[in-house]
């Protein structure tokens, strides 16, 4: 156990004290994690939502940060620190209300970066929304720590 994955825990167990964006921006809990892989329940709120009727993609891309950062988290040593440095996203289908399943995978990991894959799919298992992205990995400091 690294204080990284005592924290994923911990916010599974909603016994995490959140940081206030995650309040003011509503991010979703954890619903599991293992070593490479965490993932999140949320159910659309139409206070995210266009004039249109679908997510605001900024929003996906807040909800995108969250889990890599998560996901990074899983595969962290106790010295180490991490900021998302880049995020592409690729949207397939609108979102609209309803269930969104996000699952976060590491997809390559070395010394200085975890690169992750964020994949959003609808309660039909549809794809709606891709997101790769690097965070870089650094030494943590009182100041980086969770």
């Amino acid at each position: 156990m690294t204080i990284w994955t005592d924290r994923l825990d911990k916010i599974q167990a909603g016994q995490a004290a959140k940081p206030r964006v995650v309040e003011i921006l509503r991010l979703p809990d954890i619903v599991s994690w293992r070593p490479g892989q965490v993932v999140t329940k949320w159910e659309t709120d139409e206070d995210f939502f266009t004039t249109g009727g679908q997510l605001f993609g900024g929003y996906l891309g807040a909800l995108a940060d969250q889990v890599m950062g998560h996901t990074a988290m899983s595969v962290l040593e106790d010295e180490n620190a991490f900021r998302t440095v880049q995020m592409n996203v690729t949207f397939y289908r609108p979102v609209r209300a309803g269930v969104l399943w996000i699952t976060g995978r590491v997809t390559h990991k070395t010394r200085q970066a975890v690169h992750v894959q964020v994949d959003f799919t609808d309660a039909d298992d549809a794809l709606m929304c891709s997101v790769t992205g690097i965070q870089i990995v650094f030494p943590r400091t009182p100041r980086s720590t969770p």
